[in-house]
């Protein structure tokens, strides 16, 4: 079953950002960006109360596709590669976001909040790559942030995104917790 489940999210991850994309030829309301960021990563709930430091990471990579419903309103999908984990622990993941944003100033900063589906590919401790039965190869969790957006001409914005990323489920003996600072460029 757990395996089943691993190709289930796989899929799901490598198929959902190419029929997004695959829309916008076809769609010109669909704009789709990429960017890189930084994070502060820590965990919290841990079953035994451990403290944790947090550590920096400055490996984020991110891909969107944005689609507008209405003058104020949009969805954004990002894939994003990241790694996480407080400090001496690196655990890289592929994260699968789906944010409704709302736009609070005209035309430059959206909120946005919405779930995430995270498959992690890789868990190391101190150097060492963890295979224990205990990990969870994947998290659900929560994203809220804002977007600061600036149009560079008629197709190309840029985009500044400060986020908290928010696990719902214990990947191991604990959940994540992340801050984030996403930049890049989207094309209309």
């Amino acid at each position: 079953m757990k395996h089943l489940f691993k190709k289930s999210v796989l899929l799901i991850l490598s198929i959902l950002p190419l029929i997004l994309f695959g829309q916008v030829e076809k769609d010109k309301k669909i704009n789709f960006g990429i960017g890189i960021g930084v994070s502060i990563n820590n965990v919290f709930n841990h079953v035994s109360n451990a403290e944790f430091q947090s550590r920096f990471s400055p490996i984020l990579i991110t891909a969107n596709a944005q689609k507008q419903l209405g003058k104020k309103w949009s969805v954004l999908s990002e894939l994003d590669y990241i790694h996480k984990g407080p400090k001496y622990h690196d655990i890289n993941y592929l994260i699968l976001s789906v944010l409704p944003q709302y736009r609070i100033f005209p035309k430059n900063i959206t909120l946005l909040a919405g779930p995430y589906i995270a498959y992690m590919f890789k868990y190391e401790s101190y150097g060492v790559v963890s295979k224990r039965e205990d990990l969870k190869n994947y998290d659900v969790g929560a994203d809220i942030g804002f977007l600061f957006s600036k149009k560079v001409n008629e197709k190309i914005n840029l985009f500044l995104s400060p986020r908290v990323e928010l696990g719902m489920m214990r990947f191991s003996f604990s959940n994540h917790l992340s801050y984030q600072l996403k930049m890049g460029v989207s094309f209309q």
